[in-house]
């Protein structure tokens, strides 16, 4: 588990951590989801109970504490997708602008569009919560900033947990690299303790009813994710499993606030 925590934070309670280890207990990830939101939703109540009236600012604290706990890793991997997708060739070179160094105006777009998106959703979300409670902030408060912030991240967590597994789809291209260790490690049975790890915590920080489900957003992000890299690369690779992780933390949030707001 702390080596689990090591790769997917910047928390540093292990030194040479192995991609391998990483690897063979990725079923894991949301556990270190949960650890994760638990962080963030900590920032959040902070924020938002002293910036009552400044939100935005709040928001932002918000986000920025997002990316100082779990890194830039899966972002560089987003802007990497776009890159590659909008690359204009057959797959080879749609690989090879993927994995260019530098990155492109699509991946620029996609990497301000998806921040702006879960800034706003984070806003309008915390805010609603902020307006809504009327007994002042305690306990009963922090679980409702870290159950939207946790299930943003547990969805992000299963969506990658998904992108692996369908990573081991037949008649794929072979693929090097760190996504080749995840998926070569990946099991069924792995993929089972990973989605029931993410049912048990939505559970815990839902009341089963639509919010429990939202949680599953990362399933259906990965699916798309990794139907346009099937298309697009003929492989899904590190960087497809990272993107995925963004769209499905910008997606879950974005739906909890359409659903808050309508609701």
């Amino acid at each position: 588990m702390l080596t689990v925590i090591s790769f997917l934070t910047q928390i540093p309670i292990r030194k040479g951590v192995k991609i391998e280890e990483v690897a063979v207990r990725s079923y894991l990830f949301p556990f270190a989801a949960l650890l994760i939101g638990l962080l963030v939703a900590a920032v959040a109540f902070a924020s938002f109970g002293f910036l009552v009236s400044a939100p935005e600012i709040a928001a932002l604290i918000v986000l920025l504490a997002i990316y100082l706990v779990t890194g830039l890793m899966h972002l560089d991997g987003l802007a990497d997708f776009f890159d590659g997708v909008m690359a204009s060739g057959d797959r080879r070179e749609k690989r090879r602008a993927m994995k260019d160094e530098k990155i492109g105006i699509a991946g620029l777009f996609a990497v301000i569009f998806v921040l702006l998106l879960s800034f706003f959703a984070i806003e309008t979300v915390c805010a609603g919560f902020t307006k809504a409670i009327t007994h002042g902030f305690d306990l009963l408060t922090f679980y409702y900033f870290a159950s939207v912030l946790i299930i943003a991240e547990v969805s992000a967590k299963i969506s990658m947990n998904t992108c692996i597994l369908l990573g081991k789809e037949k008649g794929l291209e072979a693929n090097a690299g760190i996504g080749a260790l995840f998926i070569n490690s990946c099991s069924k049975s792995k993929y089972v303790i990973a989605l029931a790890s993410s049912m048990l915590i939505a559970l815990i920080f839902t009341d089963f009813s639509f919010r429990f489900f939202i949680v599953f957003t990362g399933i259906a992000v990965a699916i798309f994710v990794s139907f346009i890299a099937k298309n697009k690369f003929g492989a899904i690779s590190g960087d497809i499993m990272g993107a995925s992780n963004e769209l499905a933390r910008c997606a879950t949030l974005l739906i909890w606030a359409i659903f808050q707001v309508t609701f």
